[in-house]
C-alpha cells in the first residue's frame, strides 16, 4: 500500500508548516487525488487516520478531493476531461494530447491554530 508512504510525507508536510508559523493545532488538512494518480483514496484516508495520531494534526479532519483528469490537445489547442482513460481530445478526437491535471496527489491547503489566536 503505497498510500501509506504517501500518508507519511503529507505528516512530514503538516508538521513542518505547523512548526514554521508555530502552530499548536491543525483544524483541517485538505488534499487533492487526480484520478490518474495510481492513489485510492479509500486507502489513503484510512492511512491518513493512522498516521496523525499523535501528531499535532490528531484531531483534524483530513478532506480528501478528487480531482478530474484534464487532456490538452495539440491539434485543436483544446483542455478537455479525460473520459475513460483514454487518451484523445474530446472535443477534436485528436491522440496528441497530454495530462495537464489529475495525475498527481499535493497538499492543497492546511487550516493551523497559533497559540496567540
Amino acid at each position: 500500500m503505497h498510500e501509506l508512504s504517501l500518508a507519511m510525507s503529507v505528516r512530514e508536510i503538516v508538521e513542518e508548516a505547523a512548526q514554521q508559523n508555530g502552530a499548536t493545532k491543525v483544524n483541517r488538512v485538505n488534499l487533492a487525488v487526480g484520478e490518474f494518480s495510481s492513489v485510492s483514496i479509500d486507502a489513503l484516508e484510512f492511512a491518513m487516520e493512522v498516521v496523525k495520531k499523535d501528531s499535532v494534526f490528531e484531531n483534524a479532519a483530513i478532506v480528501i478531493r478528487s480531482e478530474r483528469t484534464i487532456l490538452e490537445c495539440a491539434a485543436c489547442g483544446s483542455n478537455t476531461v479525460m473520459a475513460d482513460y483514454v487518451f484523445v481530445c474530446g472535443k477534436c478526437s485528436s491522440g496528441a494530447v497530454r495530462i495537464v491535471s489529475g495525475d498527481r496527489m499535493y497538499v492543497e491547503s492546511i487550516d493551523i491554530e497559533n497559540g496567540g489566536e
